[in-house]
């Protein structure tokens, strides 16, 4: 089964490497959606459904000589690891904010996260377990000069981006450089084919003009034609005004390089515009 793009911008994440002493804990909190230390309250530093993040989450505390230890439940239908902690004084998480604010991002959002497929509108998020947590992820955010939107699901804050800049930008803060690379090329992808079809349909539109201009001269000429009135015009004009008839699909362009001499598109639409005067006068004259 192939991985969503959210799952390999988390995946690749959970691979980099871990920080300095202060942005572990920085990334910890992130993982716990927590805003307080939960070992007073007999509560697990993480909680979650996916090994990769539990791993990550292992070894962050195992960094931090929190003597992890992992516990195993099934939750609605999910088996769910909770990671447990020894009793080791945290920094407050406003301290972690200022000193590793993208950690403190990156573990959010492994836990809480999610980006829109490549291939479509961007959307990044993180929906917080906590309003005073998602007021932290936030000032986390405008340290690295991001500044998000703020929606609510069930109560609780969601912050989002949907600017591609930012997203990919706090991406590669968060060391989802290989995801950023992939986004970008998806852009420029998209770019092109949007480039492709704005050329295409120009082209088809121009050309439907050109056929339909040119099926009017035509039907005016094959009846002066038939009439015999056509031998009434000049020379060059006679000479266009056939090739008009066999070639309505030709441009200015290529009816100019065909007549004897050839001439340029400008002489070719001053000679079209004397010939539907002249097709007109006709018309109005029988």
């Amino acid at each position: 089964m192939t991985w969503s793009y959210t799952r390999q911008v988390k995946a690749e994440i959970a691979q980099t490497r871990l920080g300095a002493l202060p942005c572990s804990w920085a990334e910890l909190w992130g993982l716990s959606g927590r805003t307080t230390d939960p070992f007073p309250q007999a509560a697990p530093w993480v909680r979650s459904s996916a090994a990769f993040v539990s791993r990550r989450a292992f070894r962050i505390m195992k960094h931090l000589e929190l003597e992890p230890a992992i516990r195993l439940s099934r939750r609605h239908n999910r088996v769910e690891f909770a990671l447990w902690g020894i009793d080791i004084p945290a920094p407050d998480i406003e301290q972690s904010v200022s000193d590793c604010p993208e950690a403190l991002i990156r573990g959010a959002f492994l836990l809480r996260g999610y980006v829109s497929e490549i291939d479509r509108p961007v959307h990044w998020e993180i929906a917080a377990p906590e309003t005073r947590f998602g007021d932290l992820v936030g000032e986390a955010m405008a340290q690295l000069g991001v500044q998000p939107h703020l929606s609510e699901r069930r109560g609780l804050p969601v912050l989002y981006l949907k600017d591609r800049e930012h997203v990919g930008y706090l991406l590669g803060r968060m060391g989802a450089h290989q995801s950023v690379l992939a986004m970008e090329s998806q852009s420029v992808v998209r770019s092109m084919k949007n480039q492709v079809n704005r050329l295409v349909n120009s082209e088809t539109a121009n050309m439907k003009r050109i056929v339909d201009a040119a099926l009017k001269d035509g039907q005016a000429i094959a009846e002066l034609r038939a009439s015999g009135r056509l031998a009434k015009l000049s020379p060059e004009l006679r000479e266009l005004a056939e090739l008009r008839v066999s070639h309505p699909d030709w441009s200015f362009e290529e009816l100019g390089r065909h007549l004897h001499p050839p001439v340029s598109k400008s002489a070719v639409n001053h000679r079209l515009r004397k010939l539907r005067q002249w097709l007109q006068r006709e018309a109005e004259n029988r």
